[in-house]
């Protein structure tokens, strides 16, 4: 079969249908006739060579569709899209290495309740392994392997592959692949699967560095607002609210609140969302911290409850507002994410918006 002309050939009939249908139905075309094409021997030397051309060509366009991408959502969406041009599996993650010896799952495709994934962070005797040796791991059936862990969410994989994404050497994640029966990859399918994790690995990285840059431009856009409102004289209860609408913007922080020291008294200056009522009011001990502290979803619903507010399911993280020789305040903000990069920058944000605001209340 020349599936080149029966692709064009169905891009031609499509033509009258946005773009983004026909861009879905040629990957889903492409996606089924490279899993049926495994499904049949190959016999003569003719198609054997026919058949090493037509993946080569694949390939070829997969590791293209994956570097064209420039944001980091998008090019990790596109490496789980193209990897089924080459590799059956039922599902497969996203993984970046975070914190101490684990992974965090950034995406999924495949599973029944995918936003209830994204974001967990799994540590376990493989994926320790996997960052002490990275090398590609398969897994025949999960159930019976000690080495790994019990991601909520994952309990219909039998069969699993993981491999590493390697940047210089060094992992900065993992790409995993799920077969929901005892199905195990073999070294065919794994050699495919690294083919993509060498370019997914490259293409990732460069979208940190640029996503990377983008916050510190947001980083310098939010101390630039403050030092604006500062030097137009502004009153001090307007550059809080500015510290505070500044610090919403930076990472995917969600509602928090802002605390000054006034007159040697915590008071909530700022606060939006679920904490407004606590506005003008003096804040719970937990939000006064001389060090940047995270409190955990169960902690924040407790501390919401003694305060008879109705928070959502995260965790808080609580910045200081310090000065070389002094506590300000702090920032006390609804925190989905967890630790990210995002979290040195709101440190340097808040220092930056405590010296501003001393200035503003000084004059």
């Amino acid at each position: 079969m020349n599936v080149d002309r029966l692709l064009r050939e169905v891009e031609k009939r499509l033509g009258d249908q946005p773009e983004s249908l026909r861009l879905e139905i040629l990957d889903a075309l492409r996606e089924e006739i490279g899993r049926e094409r495994r499904h049949y021997p190959v016999e003569s030397s003719v198609e054997i060579e026919r058949e090493r051309r037509a993946e080569a060509e694949t390939l070829r366009e997969v590791l293209e569709a994956i570097n064209r991408q420039a944001r980091l959502e998008e090019t990790i969406d596109e490496v789980l899209k193209q990897l089924r041009r080459l590799v059956v599996y039922d599902s497969c993650s996203v993984a970046l290495v975070g914190p101490g010896e684990g992974f965090r799952i950034i995406a999924v495709r495949g599973f029944a309740e995918p936003e209830q994934m994204i974001g967990r962070r799994f540590d376990s005797l493989l994926s320790r392994e996997m960052r002490a040796w990275p090398r590609p791991i398969s897994v025949a059936d999960v159930r019976e392997d000690p080495r790994c862990a019990d991601v909520p969410g994952t309990g219909v994989i039998r069969s699993w592959a993981g491999i590493p994404l390697l940047v210089e050497g060094e992992i900065i994640g993992m790409l995993t692949l799920d077969r929901h029966t005892v199905n195990p990859f073999d070294e065919e399918d794994v050699h495919r699967a690294k083919a993509v994790a060498f370019s997914a690995a490259a293409a990732i990285r460069k979208a940190q560095l640029h996503e990377q840059l983008k916050r510190y431009a947001s980083l310098m856009e939010r101390v630039v607002a403050i030092d604006h409102a500062v030097f137009t004289g502004r009153p001090a209860a307007d550059v809080a609210r500015v510290i505070l609408e500044g610090a919403l913007r930076i990472g995917s922080h969600r509602d928090g609140l802002l605390i000054i020291k006034q007159a040697g008294v915590d008071t909530v200056v700022a606060a939006t969302g679920p904490f407004a009522p606590l506005q003008g009011q003096a804040p719970p001990a937990a939000f006064i911290v001389a060090g940047a502290t995270r409190i955990s979803a169960s902690q924040a619903a407790k501390l919401g409850r003694s305060l008879d507010l109705t928070l959502p399911d995260y965790g808080m993280y609580v910045v200081p507002l310090m000065v070389p020789d002094a506590v300000v305040g702090s920032l006390a903000l609804l925190d989905p994410d967890g630790e990210t990069p995002d979290d040195r920058l709101m440190e340097a944000y808040a220092s930056r918006a405590a010296t501003a605001y001393l200035h503003a209340t000084r004059k």
